[in-house]
């Protein structure tokens, strides 16, 4: 049966609430329909989207009954930018939406409650984001380089002059940096920059798929000079990154509250809101309270983002992570705040061969912050280590639940403590934190 043509005529619909990707959930002559920039309760005109992309979606032209949550988004980029879709969301609205995500997704994947809900943690909403990876494209009709996030549909780059989530450091040079790739004879074959901010300075990598000539490399370190921005090239895959001129990374960032400073290459994996990375430290300490006699296991560990500040507290800490550069880090940064009661190892942890790496000895707490495929290869190594507290730190719900699913009904645990944490505001993305006690502790 052919499909049914959608006609490309403005129409009203009711919003019944939000979905997955922040787009309100409508229903439009029987169909299901995702619209854009529209919100719980609000009736709006909306228009049919076109393309592969965007099919079952609609766009928002005219809100007639407003929320009362609703606010003005202060991007001039919003609605045609990817990297925000919450923005005309109010900030609180925004935290209990999340909270509320998470918990739907225990309950709905795991059919667990916890025993106590986290308040959400929140901070910084706005120039939070120190790690970015902006696309390039020479557009013929514009007459420029465009640099900047891609657009929601997701073939062409945001034309964007500032940008209010990017961390300042790397936001006032979107115009700049946008006038010195159109300067260059490599405009053409430089797809992305990737941006990446400490405290103080910014470093900016350059993906080139062609040699760069010397006219090129002499724009770029003038470009370095005159902005004090440190530039980095990437010609081939992430290993190939070289810094244009001699010299150590100047990145850093540190703790708020635990006096630790932590320095990191371009590359490596930090937390993007640092003020948030702050209080969720916090939390985490303040929930696995390691006493100053105990063990702690910090798998996924990275440069020591939770490992620094355990050890100030536990008797032994050891960190296992599988990128070596990272491990390599994290023992620097160790010695460079004068902690000696941890140590970090390279270990694959979703590997076969992890039993030669694996720590010996029993824990008495684990902490765990794994990527988006969650921490299920090492679960029952977790339960095996004897740890009555299990601290996990997910930037995924959905793997979160299903790890929580196997390690209560599995390994004897049950959930202690859960809450959501507003890692990136203005954007669909949840971050959470979950406490796991053993049965009868």
């Amino acid at each position: 049966m052919a499909r049914r043509r959608v006609s490309p005529d403005p129409f009203e619909t009711r919003i019944a609430s939000l979905d997955k990707d922040g787009r309100g959930r409508a229903e439009h002559e029987g169909r299901p329909l995702a619209v854009w920039d529209a919100l719980p309760g609000e009736q709006v005109v909306a228009r049919y989207l076109f393309g592969r992309r965007f099919r079952g979606q609609a766009g928002t032209l005219e809100v007639l009954e407003a929320s009362s949550e609703r606010v003005d988004p202060p991007c001039p980029s919003f609605g045609t930018c990817s990297a925000c879709s919450l923005q005309h969301l109010a900030a609180p609205a925004q935290l209990s939406w999340k909270q509320e995500r998470l918990f739907d997704e225990l309950r709905q994947l795991a059919d667990l409650e916890p025993e106590r809900r986290l308040p959400p943690l929140d901070a910084e909403r706005w120039g939070y984001r120190r790690k970015a990876r902006l696309s390039v494209r020479d557009v013929a009709g514009k007459e420029r380089v465009l640099v900047g996030f891609r657009e929601r549909d997701g073939r062409f780059v945001t034309d964007m002059r500032t940008c209010h989530t990017l961390h300042p450091l790397v936001a006032r040079e979107l115009p700049a940096l946008s006038d010195l790739v159109g300067a260059l004879e490599a405009r053409r074959t430089i797809p992305q920059i990737e941006a990446s901010c400490g405290d103080e300075h910014a470093a900016l990598v350059f993906r080139h798929l062609e040699p760069l000539s010397e006219d090129d490399l002499e724009r770029l370190r003038r470009f370095e000079s005159e902005r004090d921005i440190r530039v980095y090239l990437q010609p081939k895959g992430p290993d190939t990154v070289a810094p244009l001129s001699p010299g150590p990374s100047r990145l850093a960032y540190r703790l708020p509250g635990e006096d630790l400073e932590f320095r990191f290459e371009p590359l490596d994996f930090v937390q993007v809101n640092n003020d948030l990375n702050g209080r969720m430290v916090a939390q985490a300490l303040e929930l696995l309270a390691p006493a100053a006699e105990e063990r702690v296991l910090d798998l996924f560990c990275g440069l020591g983002n939770f490992s620094l500040p355990l050890a100030r507290c536990a008797a032994e800490v050891i960190g296992l992570e599988g990128d070596e550069g990272l491990v390599r880090r994290a023992g620097e940064n160790a010695a460079l705040n004068g902690l000696d009661n941890l140590r970090f190892e390279a270990a694959d942890l979703y590997g076969e061969d992890l039993g030669p790496r694996w720590p010996a000895g029993d824990f008495d707490a684990v902490l765990l912050d794994p990527p988006r495929s969650g921490a299920g290869p090492v679960l029952a190594r977790i339960a095996a280590t004897g740890a009555r507290r299990v601290l996990y730190v997910s930037c995924n719900p959905r793997t979160l639940a299903e790890d929580a699913s196997i390690l209560c009904r599995e390994h004897g645990f049950r959930l202690a403590a859960a809450g959501a944490m507003d890692m990136f505001p203005q954007t669909t993305h949840i971050e959470a934190m979950a406490l796991f006690t053993r049965a009868g502790h």
